[in-house]
């Protein structure tokens, strides 16, 4: 095995590692941010605006059209003609 392959299997094998690092420690916030919310009293309401990460499919093609009419909106000025005196 030469050092190119040995070094793709320490890659490998550190994914991995992460992977399983990440899983346990998402766990572990999960757990605090629970016990936390519960201890403060916190309702859904407090966190109103401030969670919303999710895109909708219908939000990306209200976008993308504004995106069409603008891009089609500033093609469609004609430009300035120049007049020789």
């Amino acid at each position: 095995m030469n050092r190119v392959d040995q070094i793709n299997a320490e890659i490998a094998k550190l994914q991995a590692e992460r992977e399983d690092a990440i899983q346990t420690e998402r766990a572990n916030v999960l757990a605090k941010m629970k016990a936390d919310i519960k201890l403060y009293d916190f309702k859904a309401t407090d966190f109103k605006g401030l969670l919303k990460s999710r895109v909708t499919k219908k939000q990306v093609e209200e976008f993308l059209a504004t995106q069409a009419k603008k891009t089609a909106a500033t093609k469609k000025v004609p430009a300035a003609k120049k007049t020789n005196k």
